[in-house]
């Protein structure tokens, strides 16, 4: 269980930081989240689907790295296995939580269980006299500008979904010829034909939010489930 706290000069005065080139931590994980500023370039190496949410019914955009739940074809033991490594993938263990008393403000917190972080090696977070290391103000600064991008990500899977554009699929795989077919479910996708009848006011609407560079870019992705199938071959 991940044990996020609050970063703190005095409790992480000599914790140190190094970068896991496997990402471990998402080892498990067939489903990555995704912001829409990286669905295009994300598109080239995963099938990109929208989920629900169980416990706010949102939405939310994911790349598909599994064919399984708790399978992911990238993360080996020699690093990633991919061109292009999801953002919220690449800030973590430093994430960014919300002040429950205030929403307007947030606290830059750890994972303090990741493996990535000890007291032996690594980058300092904090200086001798408990500052902030420059590296340490990257990593915020990073997490910072992926909160941002998550908001914007939720204002554009929102208007996806009020004008009634996402439709569920079902994913039928079969990995080789002797295996049986079976599917994985719950997923959504762009529906091509109500896209294409939206209305011109939508449409244009669409491209002044600059989103149907992201829309096009999931609807093609679809493409890459016959690469994570050849992954799993190879494996």
């Amino acid at each position: 269980m991940a044990q996020i706290k609050a970063l703190d000069k005095k409790a992480h005065a000599n914790l140190k930081f190094t970068q896991d080139i496997t990402f471990d931590h998402v080892s498990g994980n067939h489903i990555l989240p995704l912001v829409v500023q990286e669905m295009v370039q994300a598109s080239q190496s995963y099938p990109i689907l929208f989920v629900k949410d169980q416990n706010t019914d949102q939405f939310k955009v994911v790349a598909l790295t599994g064919l399984r739940p708790g399978e992911n074809l990238f993360s080996g033991s020699e690093g990633w296995n991919g061109s292009y490594v999801p953002l919220q993938v690449r800030t973590y263990p430093f994430v960014l939580v919300k002040n429950p008393e205030d929403a307007d403000q947030a606290v830059l917190c750890i994972d303090e269980d990741s493996g990535m972080l000890s007291e032996s090696e690594g980058e300092p977070l904090f200086d001798a006299d408990g500052e902030q290391t420059d590296y340490l103000k990257n990593c915020a600064q990073a997490v910072v500008e992926a909160a941002q991008r998550v908001s914007v990500t939720e204002q554009f899977v929102e208007f996806l979904v009020s004008k009634d554009l996402l439709t569920q699929k079902k994913l039928t795989l079969r990995v080789t010829e002797s295996d049986k077919p079976y599917d994985l479910t719950g997923f959504f996708v762009v529906d091509e034909e109500k896209l294409n009848k939206l209305s011109d006011e939508d449409f244009l609407e669409l491209r002044k939010r600059g989103a149907l560079p992201a829309i096009y870019a999931s609807i093609m992705s679809s493409m890459q489930v016959q690469s994570l199938i050849r992954k799993k071959r190879a494996g």
